[in-house]
């Protein structure tokens, strides 16, 4: 009898598995970006960061609809010069590492498990333009289509904006050049992995 009392005082206090609506996942992504704003003279010539490939971390926790997520972006970005149609483009000057803790809803889901989210969250922005350092606050915000692959694995494709105060600091801007808020978007093709 106390055997049977203990076992089941056992079962009872143990934790069981979580519900089938709270999962991990942890996402792989590869993407591309392009910058807008960041600087303009009054001739309309403007100077940014330059079309990097993007990789990205994600780690994420599902509670039903919504999921909140932290995501970690690296880009390794040129800096361009673009006016009256021409573009002169140094390489690799530049890196961006990037924090974005955010929360997404499903709004949509079509046929097998195709899901519809909607994201947003800050942005911390980490730049480095050979050696200079300066740091970002913005404001992210991005739709999402998944689809099932397998059992556990989800493909998805991400289009994302991103909004902040200029990368360019007052000093790195000559007289007559006025600086803008850098505008980035981004689509990227990834892997979610549910653990």
């Amino acid at each position: 009898m106390w055997r049977m009392s203990g076992t089941l005082a056992l079962l009872l206090l143990t934790p069981g598995r979580l519900p089938a609506a709270v999962q991990w996942g942890v996402s792989v992504e590869l993407g591309v970006a392009r910058f807008g704003g960041t600087s303009r003279d009054s001739s309309g010539a403007t100077v940014g960061p330059y079309r990097p490939t993007t990789f990205g971390l994600r780690l994420d926790r599902s509670l039903g609809r919504a999921r909140v997520a932290v995501d970690i972006l690296h880009a390794k970005t040129g800096l361009a010069a673009d006016g009256q149609g021409v573009a002169v483009v140094q390489y690799a000057i530049g890196s961006l590492w990037e924090i974005a803790p955010e929360m997404s809803l499903r709004v949509a889901r079509f046929g097998m498990g195709v899901d519809v989210r909607v994201e947003a969250g800050p942005a911390i922005d980490f730049w480095n333009f050979d050696g200079e350092r300066r740091n970002r606050v913005g404001g992210r915000a991005a739709a999402v289509v998944e689809w099932p692959l397998a059992r556990a694995l989800t493909g998805s494709l991400r289009m994302n904006g991103v909004l902040s105060r200029s990368v360019f600091d007052a000093a790195d801007t000559p007289s007559g050049v006025e600086r803008r808020a850098t505008r980035r978007f981004g689509v990227a093709v990834g892997l979610r992995y549910q653990l």
